[in-house]
């Protein structure tokens, strides 16, 4: 009995033993492939991290490329614009220079009454005459700027003490007004799109053209300007091929508007080609203005007309020596009108 007790009581310690054995080994077992699983998890998990820090590189360097690109855009963009300005510019010259010879020739075949004889342009004898205020004024004038030659001219303007008046188009210099303005001189409108075939259509696209522009520079400077002069001068014959009598009719409807519209009396004629010189640009100043008492000179202030700028110093130095004033035009300034040919 006690031999079958002791049997028992080893066969039971063996199968504890053995259930045992098999707890631990299954233990280890799962220890193993817990550590296994926990491993590849983790490698997993680095693996992702590496491929979202790749991602975040790839995104970080397209950004820095697509800013870079921005830039590049913005750069060629504002080179384009630049040279948009220089074509409307040069543009603007050549319907001037046509116009000008137009002029010229109109002024050979015409009668020679209520003309200087000194210059090819048909004015008002009332131009050739100073009114009595004891001196002379000298009305420098600059047409289809700004550009960056407009900064060179205030330079020389305010070095010199004298004040001028500028006919602004819609260049992409535009914002320079705002130091014509705080300077002193007279911002005055000219057109916002130099095309005659568009302007002298009619005369609803002349206005929309100067509303335009009137739009801009009261954005800039908080005024509407109300003196203006008409592209190519009253006088203009190149309106004719869009319109007839369209200058007729525009004349008086701006004056019934508000506007007071200003020609010239002296051309510097620095429009009649590309790079006039410094020298022929005073001279016909100096033969233009002889003998006359209040003065209206056209001068042109795009980026092509480098030799322009040039000449002024001499120009201020010239009229102020024949006794002239540099005065800013105001509604109330000497009238300068042509005659109307269209």
């Amino acid at each position: 009995m006690s031999k079958g007790k002791n049997i028992f009581q080893n066969r039971t310690f063996l199968v504890a033993i053995s259930f045992l054995l098999v707890m631990v080994l299954a233990a280890v077992i799962f220890g193993a492939e817990y550590s296994s699983a926990v491993s590849e998890s983790e490698q997993k998990i680095n693996s992702q991290n590496s491929q979202i820090k790749a991602l975040e590189s790839e995104r970080d360097n397209l950004a820095s490329k697509n800013a870079e690109n921005e830039s590049k855009i913005a750069k060629h963009q504002q080179e384009l614009d630049d040279l948009d300005s220089v074509i409307k510019a040069l543009e603007s010259e050549i319907e001037h220079i046509k116009l000008t010879k137009a002029q010229m020739n109109s002024s050979k075949n015409s009668n020679s009454a209520g003309k200087n004889q000194d210059d090819n342009t048909p004015i008002d004898m009332s131009n050739l005459t100073a009114p009595n205020k004891g001196y002379k004024v000298c009305y420098l004038t600059f047409d289809d700027g700004p550009s960056d030659n407009t900064l060179k001219i205030l330079d020389i303007l305010k070095k010199a003490n004298a004040k001028a008046s500028f006919f602004v188009i819609g260049t992409s210099k535009l914002d320079y007004i705002k130091r014509i303005h705080a300077e002193g001189h007279t911002v005055a409108l000219h057109a916002n799109q130099h095309e005659y075939s568009k302007i002298y259509k009619n005369e609803t696209n002349y206005f929309n053209d100067l509303n335009a522009i009137s739009n801009k520079v009261k954005n800039l400077i908080g005024i509407e300007p109300k003196i203006i002069r008409f592209p190519g001068g009253s006088s203009n014959a190149v309106s004719k091929k869009y319109n007839k009598g369209i200058m007729t009719r525009l004349t008086k409807q701006v004056q019934q508007k508000g506007y007071t519209y200003v020609d010239w009396n002296v051309d510097s004629t620095d429009a009649s080609g590309n790079n006039v010189s410094k020298d022929k640009i005073l001279k016909n100043i100096k033969t233009y203005s002889k003998g006359r008492g209040d003065i209206c000179v056209l001068m042109h202030d795009t980026a092509a007309k480098n030799t322009t700028v040039e000449a002024l110093p001499e120009i201020i130095a010239y009229l102020r020596g024949q006794g002239y004033r540099f005065e800013a035009l105001t509604t109330e300034s000497t009238v300068f009108h042509h005659g109307v040919n269209n």
